[in-house]
């Protein structure tokens, strides 16, 4: 005889997929995901390094350049205030105002020209009466203010000594004011306007050239009002300027429409209203930091393979020898029997081969020994049984026959001479017929207990529905008067149905027993749901003691005296041995005179149906 191989050891399903996967695969990515993340660290590290730097050095140069433009540019405007100061005390410009006559004009025809120079094409000098009204005008022409305009015109250049205005748009461009108020004998006699365009084109090539040498190509020079009104590039409007004069003096980074986002820095120019910002493209500025995380990039995706490829090369070397000793001990667990692990290696695994070779060759061993052991215990059971037959036909037949015998001489002395017995004779008669019926019970119980095991189970699905009402059927018709029973829904479970059958009539034909004396008697079949499905038969009837509860499974225990109840003490052990050879467990609870419980499990089945049943028993 052989032992049977226990199941192959399988890996739960519902195990996280990292759990499942070999070392051989583990190591290559722990050693991947490690560098992937001390790379990407670096990395990010390196780049937030870089980018602060290279916008701090942005920062300095664009401050440095912005402070030279307003400075150059705070020089020219005190010369151009100061040629137009000198323009105002012209004794003409008085004559102009004083006479306005042709001659006037003429006469100041010369030093206005003189003083506009080049700048005829784009600016012009104009004289205005003390209401704002042109008198004298020299240069580019413009459009005269009215209004408003004229109104912040006069206010802008109200001070008797020149001053520059802010920036407006004239058309599609900006222009700006510097002049300043005529005044004579406390009378303001009118204003000497000198009216230009910002763009200039001479001027703006001068500036972007010293702007390149300063910064760069790519820096953008813009000039604007202090509120932030009005910004131009020296060439046309722009829009989208964020800075006003109170914003000076920091870096600022925004986005103007149609143009890319850039880091800027703003100066205010001195003598004038105005800012002047330099714009760098802020992409230019952080190249270097963007270059630096793309090789950065390439070189983590580099250490990576490196990585991967060595640890490919660790676990192959590792790997491949605990592979062999893992499928090895798998095989000793399934009681295979397996070949020696070959390994010609001197470190830890090559020990643990050697180890495990001498384990499984012992395990073997073991195995063979108790298969022998197995073999000479089931021969001695099988004489066990074969005497225990025997002895159970010997006390099938040969102990039934005295008995029969005795109750035999019993009825013939009723029947030939009852008329001579007394009344102690007849009792005693009487008591040794039914103590040898008695013991004909007992004989039969002690043999259906001990068949039980010879029993076959089978495994099938048993409606316990059906079962119980037919055996409940059965066990209330021989009841002596009505008994309410009632029949709970019971689950579907897979046993032997013969066994369960004797499993329900042995507690139901006890409850029917034990309600005897109960007014109104009462037996419940049910089932409830925990760990395990759990089936019980209730009654109300005499109950027991539940401090001996121990002994109610127990062959010819009882907690009852024969006078009260009849029976042989064999039932419940019957019952016992019926649920634990399907796999269940049975026990009990109880109350004296208030009814006890029978609890026993049974292996689960698909369930169907559904309802209570009722059933009355009536005599």
């Amino acid at each position: 005889m052989s032992i049977s191989t226990p199941p192959r050891l399988v890996r739960v399903a519902g195990a996280p997929v990292w759990s499942r996967q070999s070392i051989a695969v583990k190591l290559p990515l722990a050693f991947a995901l490690v560098l992937l993340v001390l790379g990407s660290a670096m990395a990010i590290v390196s780049y937030l390094e870089v980018r602060h730097t290279v916008i701090a050095i942005a920062a300095e140069r664009l401050e440095g350049a912005a402070n030279q433009m307003a400075a150059v540019l705070s020089a020219s405007a005190r010369q151009r205030v100061a040629a137009v100061q000198q323009l105002m005390q012209r004794p003409e410009v008085r004559a102009i105002l004083r006479e306005r006559s042709s001659a006037s004009a003429a006469a100041f025809e010369s030093p206005a020209k003189a003083y506009l120079g080049a700048a005829a094409l784009f600016g012009n000098v104009e004289v205005w009466d003390a209401s704002g009204a042109k008198v004298f005008a020299m240069g580019a022409p413009f459009e005269h203010p009215a209004g408003a305009a004229l109104a912040a015109y006069l206010k802008e250049l109200g001070g008797t000594t020149a001053t520059i205005g802010t920036l407006r748009r004239e058309g599609d461009n900006e222009a700006y004011p510097i002049g300043g108020r005529i005044v004579a004998d406390g009378q303001t006699l009118g204003y000497v306007v000198d009216r230009r365009r910002i763009s200039n084109p001479s001027q703006t090539r001068q500036t972007i050239a010293m702007l390149t040498g300063l910064i760069g190509s790519e820096a953008t020079i813009v000039v604007g009002n202090g509120d932030g009104g009005e910004w131009s590039d020296l060439s046309r409007p722009v829009r989208g300027v964020p800075i006003a004069r109170e914003g000076t003096g920091r870096l600022w980074d925004y986005e103007r429409p149609g143009a890319p986002r850039v880091l800027a820095w703003a100066s205010a120019i001195d003598a004038t209203p105005w800012l002047v910002a330099i714009e760098f493209p802020r992409g230019v500025v952080l190249a270097p930091a963007d270059r630096l995380i793309q090789r950065f990039l390439g070189i983590t995706f580099a250490l990576l393979v490196v990585a991967a490829a060595i640890g490919w090369a660790l676990s192959h070397r590792l790997i491949t020898p605990l592979r062999h000793v893992t499928e090895t001990a798998e095989a000793v667990a399934e009681m295979r029997h397996v070949a020696p692990i070959d390994t010609d290696r001197q470190d830890e695994i090559g020990r643990l081969a050697e180890s495990f070779n001498t384990m499984a060759e012992r395990v073997e061993n073991a195995r063979e020994e108790l298969e022998h052991r197995v073999e000479a215990r089931t021969e001695e059971l099988r004489a066990l049984n074969r005497e225990l037959e025997s002895f159970s036909y010997s006390v099938s037949h040969d102990l039934r026959a005295p008995l029969r015998a005795i109750v035999g001489f019993v009825q013939i002395l009723e029947e030939d001479h009852s008329a001579a017995f007394n009344p102690d004779a007849r009792r005693a008669l009487d008591r040794v017929k039914v103590n040898a019926t008695r013991m004909g019970q007992l004989i039969d119980d002690l043999l259906a207990f001990a068949q039980i095991g010879r029993v076959p189970l089978t495994r099938q699905r048993v409606e316990l529905n059906h079962l119980a009402r037919s055996v409940a059927e059965e066990a209330l018709a021989a009841a002596e008067r009505p008994i309410e029973l009632v029949i709970e829904p019971l689950p579907p479970c897979l046993g032997e149905p013969v066994l369960l059958k004797q499993v329900f009539a042995n507690l139901l034909s006890n409850a029917v027993k034990f309600t005897a004396r109960t007014e109104r008697p009462v037996i419940t079949v049910g089932s409830m749901t925990n760990a395990d499905t759990i089936y019980f038969v209730r009654d109300n009837g005499a109950g027991f003691d539940e401090r001996f509860a121990d002994k109610l499974f127990g062959v010819f225990q009882r907690l009852h005296r024969t006078v009260e109840f009849e029976g042989t003490g064999v039932g419940l052990a019957i019952v016992q041995r019926i649920i634990n050879r399907h796999g269940g467990r049975v026990w009990a609870e109880g109350r004296v005179n208030q009814g006890a419980t029978f609890y026993f499990t049974l292996p689960a089945a698909p369930i169907t149906g559904s309802g209570k049943h009722r059933v009355a028993a009536h005599q």
